[in-house]
């Protein structure tokens, strides 16, 4: 009796740890909704009109692109995506590389997410890094792509007829979003576990402080669990046009460079969080932070100072000038004999 009586005791604050993170979620759902709900109803008249204008104009480009592959439909979808995937790659990281390594431009320089990280770069890591993210971006990912094509085929996935509406395209990105999160959030929480850790994931981890290209420094297998299946799994269950998905692709390639590229910069994405998972490295598994509400793994993030500045800033003033670092308490005396 004794016995069961602990047990009762034991998972009742488990019980009120779940009905918690129940009420967290329903909460961000219910807000993300009625926001999504004022927004259609407010603005997309004005949105659908824009699209509408142009949308002869994208269905040029897109025929036009078509062509371009010979009108080859294995072309466009293995070919066309695993280039895509390296032009987005490249310019985006364009910036924040040349910043990394030459110090220029200088402005940027200020918005360094850790200060005294990386100044100069360590050139062997930096070359390790490069190497490693070359290798995934131009054998794993096309190699990924080809085996993928034709379960894609017989899912439904399409690169002719109409471009679909705003609504529809607000919707597939909408779901892209939510199984991204739930797929990588578990799959990282996965390479996080001692058995994958030691021997995928570590590696990613050498970058304390990362950049840009560190988004797809790992081994291969983490690349296509981790990174690549994560990403192409919504718009293989929303049967997505093809246009979308590498407009899809070319976000969550800026997303996760901005995520691992260490600067806030004004009126971009806070690469707060992700940072802040490498530094510590036990919090903040996901991407958008919903499951890391869900299963309370976004706890040491929370009440630090890299929290307070986890958001998308409109000032040019640097956030961590907005909101130092507190000052460490000085050592006492007693300490300080000790």
């Amino acid at each position: 009796m004794m016995q069961g009586k602990m047990l009762q005791e034991d998972d009742q604050p488990r019980h009120e740890a779940l009905w918690e993170s129940l009420k967290s979620l329903t909460f961000l759902f219910g807000t993300a909704t009625l926001s999504a709900i004022a927004v259609r109803n407010s603005v997309n008249p004005y949105i659908q009109k824009f699209w509408g204008a142009s949308h002869d104009f994208w269905d040029d480009i897109w025929k036009a692109i078509y062509v371009l592959f010979g009108c080859n439909d294995f072309l466009v979808h293995v070919v066309g995506t695993s280039l895509i995937s390296i032009i987005f790659f490249v310019i985006f990281n364009a910036v924040f590389l040349c910043c990394d390594v030459t110090g220029k431009p200088a402005w940027l320089l200020k918005y360094k997410v850790q200060e005294t990280k990386n100044q100069p770069l360590d050139q062997k890591k930096l070359w390790s890094c490069i190497r490693t993210s070359a290798f995934n971006m131009l054998v794993v990912s096309p190699i990924f792509t080809l085996v993928l094509y034709p379960l894609a085929v017989y899912l439904g996935s399409y690169h002719k007829g109409e471009l679909p509406t705003f609504e529809r395209l607000l919707l597939e990105f909408v779901v892209f979003t939510l199984v991204e999160e739930v797929l990588f959030y578990y799959a990282h929480r996965l390479f996080h576990t001692p058995l994958f850790y030691a021997r995928f994931h570590k590696k990613h981890h050498e970058w304390t402080a990362p950049i840009g290209i560190t988004s797809v420094y790992c081994d291969a297998p983490e690349m296509v669990i981790s990174v690549i299946f994560p990403t192409l799994a919504g718009p293989l269950i929303m049967q997505s046009h093809l246009f979308v998905v590498w407009i899809w692709i070319g976000l969550a390639i800026f997303s996760t460079t901005l995520a691992h590229g260490g600067y806030h910069v004004p009126f971009l994405f806070s690469p707060e969080a992700h940072d802040y998972h490498h530094k510590v490295f036990n919090c903040w598994f996901g991407t958008i932070g919903i499951l890391d509400k869900l299963h309370k793994t976004d706890k040491p993030f929370c009440g630090s100072v890299q929290e307070e500045r986890h958001y998308i800033s409109f000032s040019l003033t640097p956030v961590n000038r907005l909101h130092p670092t507190p000052a460490k308490p000085a050592a006492s005396c007693a300490t300080k004999s000790e």
